[in-house]
């Protein structure tokens, strides 16, 4: 082994062992966060006791009848604060209904279920803060988890470990020589999903430029697969030596299309929705559609889309973002809105397609004469703390759509299948942005261009590459 491979095997080693140590630490600080969260949703008996006795001993003390009932009647006494006790821990309070049942002979019964209505409230308080705080413990552990994943990833793509490396044999590098370009290290990447990646370090020779995609070309003949440039990449390779990155080119494409419309007595959307284009080998759709219509639910709807969009870029998984998201939404002083999540990431090396959703409308797969519907039995992000979200995967192939959502477009969510093959049966060409446009117009129709809620149709077409004799 050469002097500089030792010391880049040494170098990788060590930052492979502290990103280990980091992502172990951040893991152990979200384990100890998530042992102190105890949330406490019911009223304990003790501790209802404990508010009964303090009410009693400053309104008892000084009674005239004190040692008739805490004396004389002392079992009969105490078996009424037992029913009383369990009726508020059953009904969660002191309704009218507990009050007119007990304690009808006692002489400061309106300032004992006054003293302690104050007291299960001061108690209610506590108990929301409580949870409030824990729920922000386990938001914090939820990320701190997360960022142990992404680290722990980083490390094991260091050791390259449930992925095949090697370097490609001097032949190649001889090619490339020929070709004008000298490679100082040419290494071959088999990712995780079967996909492959050239790693090239490597300059012009003689004065020479060649753009990146030229070098694209020459790399795929030369190890039989069809590579493209990343977008990370330098676009030419110059007279200096630079990492390039090519990946095998996708076997799918997607080409989209959007179409919305505001709900008729505003003239701003409450949905939003975005395109990411993570690895180049995925598209990702997003759709938000914030609780009612105009500006509060657009800022709404628009705060998820970017935080998803900056989580997934970087680097969390899609459930990851979603639970993080909604544990923001529900610890916000002013927990009034909601907004559903909709989140469809399709593969383009395979074909496959995942669905998530929080209660998104349903999202429709188009194949020919044939649909299928994707639904969610959720809730909307932000009602309950710890959120929940339908998983459905689907392969996809040649010619199929997939078609997203608001709820405003399909009335009552019924009969969406007909709907939609009904209003896609007048399409004239198969463009995604013309279905997009003509599901719109369908339900502006239905709704006589008078929308009762907003509208936003997205509509991502699927097609095969077509490989052409060089690039085969």
């Amino acid at each position: 082994m050469k002097r500089d491979d030792v010391i880049e095997w040494k170098m990788q080693n060590d930052m492979k062992r502290r990103l280990n140590g980091i992502a172990g630490s951040f893991q152990r600080l979200s384990g100890s966060i998530s042992n102190f969260a105890d949330i406490g949703t019911e009223l304990k008996r003790e501790t209802l006791n404990g508010i009964f006795d303090e009410v009693s001993m400053k309104l008892c003390a000084d009674c005239a009848d004190c040692q008739k009932c805490w004396v004389e009647e002392e079992i009969a006494s105490s078996t009424k604060v037992a029913e009383l006790l369990d009726a508020v821990q059953t009904d969660g309070g002191l309704s009218e209904e507990v009050k007119s049942r007990y304690f009808s002979h006692c002489r400061n019964r309106h300032r004992m279920f006054d003293e302690l209505g104050q007291g299960l409230y001061q108690l209610k308080q506590g108990m929301l803060w409580r949870n409030r705080l824990n729920e922000s413990r386990e938001a914090v552990a939820d990320q701190l988890t997360e960022m142990a994943r992404i680290v722990g990833e980083f490390a094991g793509n260091l050791e390259q470990g449930g992925n095949r490396v090697w370097r490609l044999p001097r032949s190649i590098t001889v090619r490339l020589w020929m070709k004008n370009i000298r490679a100082r290290q040419l290494l071959m990447l088999e990712r995780s999903d079967g996909s492959l990646e050239v790693h090239l370090t490597a300059r012009c020779r003689k004065g020479h430029c060649m753009t990146t995609r030229e070098a694209a070309m020459i790399l795929s003949c030369l190890v039989g697969e069809k590579l493209i440039p990343c977008e990370d990449s330098k676009n030419v390779i110059g007279k200096d030596y630079t990492d390039y990155i090519f990946r095998e080119d996708a076997n799918f494409q997607v080409i989209t299309g959007v179409a919305r419309a505001a709900r008729a007595d505003s003239r701003i959307s409450g949905d939003n929705f975005s395109f990411l284009y993570p690895e180049g080998d995925e598209v990702v759709m997003l759709l938000s559609d914030g609780m009612g219509s105009g500006e509060l639910a657009c800022r709404e709807s628009e705060r998820v889309i970017e935080l998803l969009e900056q989580f997934l870029e970087a680097g969390f998984k899609e459930e990851a973002a979603m639970k993080l998201i909604n544990s923001m939404l529900v610890l916000r002083a002013d927990n009034t809105l909601f907004t559903t999540m909709d989140v469809c990431v399709l593969h383009l090396t395979t074909g496959v397609c995942d669905f998530m959703k929080a209660g998104a409308a349903a999202t429709y797969i188009l194949r020919g004469d044939w649909m299928e519907s994707i639904h969610s039995t959720t809730l909307p992000a932000g009602v309950l703390s710890s959120v929940s979200y339908d998983v459905k995967q689907k392969k996809l192939y040649d010619g199929d759509y997939v078609i997203m959502l608001s709820d405003g477009v399909l009335e009552g969510g019924e009969g969406g299948e007909e709907f939609l093959m009904q209003a896609l049966s007048k399409a004239e060409s198969k463009s995604p942005q013309e279905l997009a446009n003509i599901i719109l117009e369908a339900a502006l129709t239905r709704e006589k261009y008078c929308p009762k809620d907003d509208m936003t149709v997205l509509v991502a077409g699927l097609s095969r590459r077509v490989r052409t004799g060089q690039e085969q």
